[in-house]
């Protein structure tokens, strides 16, 4: 599952699992909470049980229609951006390109009701193109079927030089 997207003359990369240590204790924590069904539901997630991941945590809601609104956006990532896009649609805080990128990333775990794992370098914030990040995109489901969130995680780790 390692495909390359160009993304403004970098790479960003579809990883096989989270190479970053928080997002795999995020995905060891999600993995933990489903057990043998295929995704846990967002009732089966207790904050308090990962207060350290909190920060780097980006939650969407996925709407009936397809669409998906952000619910939650944790200190770092906002620290990291710039901005919070908490109860706005997924992407309406990105440039166009980024914006899609992200949606298709959201729909595919929907439609495959299984995580997805990037890395690559944050083009989709200008003036900070040059840093790299990793994400995670985890599926949430209520009745064991459906995706209805996503647990997500990003984590900018300095870049080397």
């Amino acid at each position: 599952m390692s495909e390359s997207f160009p993304a403004n003359d970098e790479m960003v990369v579809s990883l096989d699992a989270p190479r970053d240590q928080r997002l795999k204790a995020l995905h060891d924590y999600w993995n933990r909470l489903r057990g043998d069904r295929k995704m846990p539901s967002r009732a089966d997630f207790d904050p308090i049980d990962i207060p350290h991941l909190l920060p780097l945590i980006v939650l969407y809601a996925v709407q009936q229609d397809g669409g998906y609104t952000v619910r939650l956006v944790g200190e770092e990532v906002v620290q990291f951006t710039g901005r919070s896009a908490t109860g706005r649609p997924a992407g309406a805080t990105l440039p166009p390109e980024a914006a899609e990128r992200l949606t298709s990333i959201l729909a595919a775990v929907c439609d495959e009701r299984a995580p997805r794992f990037r890395a690559g370098k944050a083009r989709w914030i200008p003036e900070k193109d040059y840093r790299d990040f990793e994400a995670c995109f985890l599926p949430l489901s209520a009745d064991g079927e459906r995706v209805n969130m996503i647990l997500s995680g990003v984590s900018f780790p300095r870049s080397r030089a």
